[in-house]
């Protein structure tokens, strides 16, 4: 269990962590033919410095070094599971160990470190809906590699002249026009994409820059909303840097975390204590030293007028939260005048707007919102927000999972019994945008509700019309999840990071919102689950809608779902991973016995005690850390977001998600399961008693394809709310930093190696696997040159003045 949970996860983001240093050392020489050479020699440095003086670059680099690594391996392994008279026998000691090492475990890494290989596994790993147009066009604008390219232009030539020998006319004359026009737009993007790789990176940008200006019309986010969500909050962090005025933004920044604190403290104190002021006004004192005094690090400029008085209410008796709120104001009003308006202007702002999907020109203007006011009473009608057909639902939904409205079966209101002539239909006929009174400058989307309901017996429908926003269908959701767990019911679209009353936005929020309504009122619905007919009736009832959950938790709900879901997927991807070495799992973990040396300079070294111990949350730390570079590139982000995914997994379901890892691994590591694996290598090797074929050598354009393929399905896997709350380019980098690790096969098997070896000292924890590791590994010259530089250089000098000791 804790080399799964712990130790497996920390050397995969070591492994990343070593790759990304050495990219980032040889960055410079992207271009260079002698890249991969350069950065295998980078990454291997870094592992000297990392390992403590251990290099596995002999095992890796080098074949022969590599046979003579298994040869002494399988010989320990053969002394600890051999009958002594078995291995006291040469000759079949001999046999045993070059069969184990040359038909076993040499192809078997040989196989799983090749960057083809594990491209294939993990586009098949992934689900077939990851892989979308569009993401397959940002592979294909973003890839560097003129072979990529060329083999998929390739490809879509052929495609090109088989879908032409079609194009006879006929019926299917218009699908086979558009089939041709994609793939022709297709071939042309790659001829762009190689031009520009052939002109050079100096000219990319110049011929991406006029993009930027064709947008004339740009929806305008307000400094607030930038403040608010960690996208645009990193994106305005980042410009300001380049302005010299990130200071003024991380005290505005800190003084919210302060005054959060201080509200919590000052306003809900622990049972029968008082506030702890003197802890709060050291927190003051910090931000006033390092920003406000003389002295101060990051001093920021301001008028002395706003800090007069600042320090004695510091220090006073009338001390309180809002002590910084003067302040906070004109640092406001300085981040609004020269930062702000100047960032609306910049080429990063419409980065930003993409990522967030609102880059569109047309929309989030107020003249493309509806007003209710107009015509309130409307059911239906012909306008921007009217819907065009009963049964037109959001795209990729199955037409045939839907009824018509106007062809419902007909229910008793009771649902026991079936007279023929009692129905209730709903269908959302309108959108529109209200302002809220209390509120100057507030807005919110309204969807309109038509229902029409016929009681049994009766000659005459009822209808009448409802007023329902988001967070009511949200509210109603939350219900339908609590009281029926096991109900397969439809999915509530998703709420958004900001909000957007675009017109096209609203009107596809509508016809999900309509088919989501729809999909609940279906009769046999009704008839298997008891108690939804009643819910149902309530919610679509003349009147205002009566919120049952908390603004809070639907907040909660929306940002703990993924999460959920996420966890869900990975319990279902754990449970397929194959794995022999669980039955002696139960023996103490290598990294139990208190030598936790070794681990000093990995990823886990830099976690608290608190996040070590909660299993999802560690993973989630470190994984984010390493493959989007959190750590380095934004600490205040990292620290947003960590608060954030502490709170929720430790307060909501962490130990729900510890169980089931835990559960998960128990199944892994079973007797049955050991039992499959064993049957599944067995067919592999041997399908049907007869002994495998060699597989077919794929050709070099195919394994480019293929490498596409895996790049646009990993890209696409990533869910919308993490690209939301990250931003698109740094999901993406993230994502393609993880591909191109793999695409290197002595660094796949330095991983490889690094896994083989744990797995062994969890195995025998007894036997001295981990000093025996360190020897093989110390023969490297690169460790031999290390170890003299630190001769050389000899202690570290103390330039503490020693006090002479008292006779």
């Amino acid at each position: 269990m804790p080399y799964f949970t712990q130790r497996l996860v920390d050397d995969f983001g070591s492994h990343l962590r070593l790759y990304r240093r050495a990219a980032e050392k040889v960055r410079a020489h992207r271009t260079d033919e002698q890249y991969c050479q350069l950065l295998e020699e980078a990454f291997f440095d870094a592992e000297v410095e990392m390992e403590d003086n251990m290099c596995r670059d002999l095992v890796c680099t080098d074949p022969q070094h590599e046979r003579q690594y298994l040869q002494d391996l399988s010989e320990v392994l053969l002394y600890l599971l051999l009958p002594k008279s078995d291995f006291q026998s040469k000759p079949f000691r001999y046999i045993v160990r070059e069969v184990f090492v040359n038909g076993i475990l040499a192809p078997t890494i040989d196989l799983l470190s090749d960057p083809d290989y594990i491209n294939q596994y993990v586009a098949w790993l992934c689900y077939e809906t990851s892989f979308t147009r569009e993401t397959y066009l940002t592979v294909i604008h973003s890839s560097d590699l003129p072979e990529e390219l060329e083999a998929v232009r390739d490809k879509v030539e052929e495609d090109i002249a088989r879908w032409r020998s079609k194009d006879t006319g006929g019926s299917e004359d218009t699908a086979i026009k558009q089939n041709l026009n994609s793939l022709i737009f297709l071939r042309d993007t790659c001829n762009t994409r190689l031009k520009r790789l052939q002109e050079g990176a100096a000219d990319l940008e110049t011929l991406e820059e006029p993009d930027y200006l064709r947008y004339q019309s740009l929806y305008v986010m307000t400094l607030d909303d930038i403040l608010n969500n960690n996208s645009a909050l990193q994106a305005f962090i980042e410009f300001t840097k380049e302005r010299g005025g990130q200071q003024y933004l991380f005290f505005y920044l800190n003084v919210e975390g302060f005054q959060a604190a201080a509200a919590q403290q000052m306003q809900h104190p622990a049972e029968g204590a008082e506030p702890d002021l003197t802890a709060l006004r050291r927190a003051a004192m910090i931000i006033f030293d390092q920003y406000l005094s003389d002295k101060g690090i990051s001093r920021i400029r301001i008028e002395p007028e706003f800090t007069k008085g600042l320090l004695q209410k510091i220090k006073g008796n009338m001390f309180a939260e809002d002590v910084f709120d003067v302040v906070q104001a004109r640092v406001y009003q300085i981040l609004h005048i020269n930062f702000y308006e100047e960032f609306l202007q910049s080429p990063t702002y419409v980065k930003l707007l993409n990522d967030l999907g609102l880059l569109n020109p047309n929309q989030h203007q107020d003249g493309d919102a509806i007003s209710l006011d107009d015509d309130l009473s409307a059911a239906s009608g012909s306008g921007a927000g009217s819907v065009g057909s009963a049964d037109e639902v959001p795209e990729g939904i199955d037409d045939g999972d839907t009824t018509s409205l106007d062809s419902l079966s007909s229910i008793t209101s009771g649902g026991s019994s079936n007279t023929g002539d009692a129905y209730i239909t709903a269908q959302i006929t309108q959108t529109g945008i209200v302002k809220e009174p209390d509120k100057p400058g507030k807005s919110y989307a309204v969807f309109a509700v038509t229902v029409k309901k016929k009681v049994p017996y009766s000659e005459e429908e009822e209808i009448w019309d409802v007023y329902r926003r988001y967070s009511d269908f949200h509210d109603l959701n939350m219900i339908l999840i609590e009281k029926f767990p096991d109900l397969q019911g439809p999915i509530l679209p998703g709420k958004t990071m900001l909000k957007n009353i675009g017109k096209d936005f609203l009107d596809k929020r509508r016809r999900a919102l309509d088919h989501y309504l729809r999909s609940l009122l279906k009769p046999d619905l009704w008839l298997r689950v008891a108690g939804l007919e009643e819910l149902m009736t309530q919610f679509l009832a003349p009147g205002l809608w009566e919120k049952h959950k908390s603004e809070f938790s639907r907040k909660m709900d929306t940002i703990v779902n993924p999460l959920r879901n996420a966890s869900k997927n990975v319990g279902q991807a754990v449970k397929s991973v194959p794995d022999g070495f669980g039955k002696v799992f139960n023996s103490k973990g290598a990294g139990e016995d208190g030598d936790n040396d070794s681990l000093a300079g990995k990823v886990c070294a830099g976690l608290d005690l608190e996040a070590a111990d909660n299993i999802p949350l560690r993973i989630m730390l470190l994984l984010l850390d390493e493959v989007f570079d959190l750590r380095h590139k934004n600490m205040w982000l990292r620290r947003r977001m960590v608060a954030i995914l502490r709170q929720l997994i430790k307060a909501t379901f962490g130990d729900m998600i510890n169980r089931k890892i835990v559960d998960h691994v128990n199944f892994m590591t079973s007797s049955e399961q050991m039992a499959e694996y064993v049957r599944a290598f067995r067919n592999s090797f041997w399908p049907n008693g007869v002994l495998a074929e060699t597989r077919a050598a794929r050709d070099e354009p195919t394994k480019m394809r293929t490498r596409v393929l895996c790049k646009a399905k990993m890209f696409g896997s990533v869910p919308d709310e993490m690209r939301t709350m990250m931003g698109t380019d740094s999901i993406r980098l993230g994502t393609y930093r993880v591909f191109n690790m793999f695409q290197h096969k002595r660094l796949n098997k330095r991983f490889l190696f690094v896994f083989l070896e744990g797995v062994l000292e969890t195995l025998f924890p007894e036997n001295k696997f981990r000093s025996l590791f360190r020897k093989q590994h110390s023969r490297s010259q690169r460790v031999k040159d290390a170890i003299s530089r630190q001769e050389k250089a000899g202690p570290p000098v103390n330039n503490l003045r020693k006090r002479p000791t008292r006779r």
